[in-house]
This record gives structure tokens, sequence and C-alpha cells, in this order.
């Protein structure tokens, strides 16, 4: 996860994800708005299960838990405000700002 973009209102992360691993549950403390490059995924949120395909975006509400299942090889950039935070569920917290 690298940070590519940031100015007073919001960040741009990007993301790369081989296929056959996943992105552990966690929320961001922001809306977050995942853009998909490449690749296809499974994103398990609130209950659900939504496949996630080259050029499909996705809206996600601040503090909500989730998690991503790389399908394929996996490229998507994800729109936080500024100073968000994603924090996994395990011990462990990557702060992007």
């Amino acid at each position: 996860m690298k940070q590519i973009e940031a100015n007073e209102n919001f960040q741009v992360v990007k993301i790369e994800l081989t296929a056959g691993t996943h992105m552990k549950r966690h929320i961001a403390t922001s809306d977050a708005c995942l853009i998909v490059g490449e690749g296809s995924a499974l994103l398990i949120y609130a209950g659900e299960t939504y496949e996630l395909n080259k050029g499909q975006t996705f809206l996600i509400p601040s503090g909500e838990e989730h998690m991503l299942k790389i399908i394929a090889d996996f490229k998507a950039w994800i729109v936080l405000g500024k100073g968000a935070q994603i924090r996994y569920a395990e011990p462990e917290s990557i702060v992007v700002n």
C-alpha cells in the first residue's frame, strides 16, 4: 500500500495484491472510494460478498469493517479523507498520511 497523492482535502493510496492473497479485515477512518484498475477481488462487507472487477468502484463508509480476497492480480486506488488511517482488526495499523 503506497500513498501516491495528497492535498488539503484527500489522499490517494495505491494497492497491488497478487491472486490468492487477501487484505485482512480492517476499517478506514474516513469514507473510502475503491477504484479497481486491474484484476478482480471479492469484497466482504456488511455481511455480503461483492465481486469487484476492472473499471468498477465501490464506496465503503467510514468505520465499516471489510476485507478483500484477491481472485486475479489486483491493482486499485483508494481515495480517503486527509489524515485518514487504515486500521486492521488484528493488532497492527497502517497510517496513510
